[in-house]
């Protein structure tokens, strides 16, 4: 039970569903849908992040592995690398 106290966010950790987008725009804009950090899978991913608050970024300005803890409004990726966006 102490777990649960201590743990800030909840038993489930910080992020409990990723959306898999390639090849593909994806919003995540409002209520359940909202993205809460993004991973790039592979290098050579091509596309933008359009964060929460607005503006963009490249994705091939991207590290490959890293975890980007940003609001993301949506993804859009222009060939077939996967980027793994996370939600809360």
């Amino acid at each position: 039970m102490a777990f649960l106290i201590n743990n800030a966010y909840g038993p489930y950790g910080r992020y409990n569903e990723v959306v898999t987008v390639n090849n593909a725009t994806k919003g995540f804009q409002s209520g359940s849908n909202l993205g809460a950090a993004a991973v790039i899978k592979e290098d050579g991913a091509t596309g933008t992040l359009t964060l929460a608050k607005g503006g963009t970024i490249n994705l091939a300005h991207l590290t490959a592995g890293s975890l980007y803890e940003i609001g993301i409004s949506a993804v859009s990726v222009s060939n077939t690398k996967d980027v793994y966006v996370l939600k809360r």
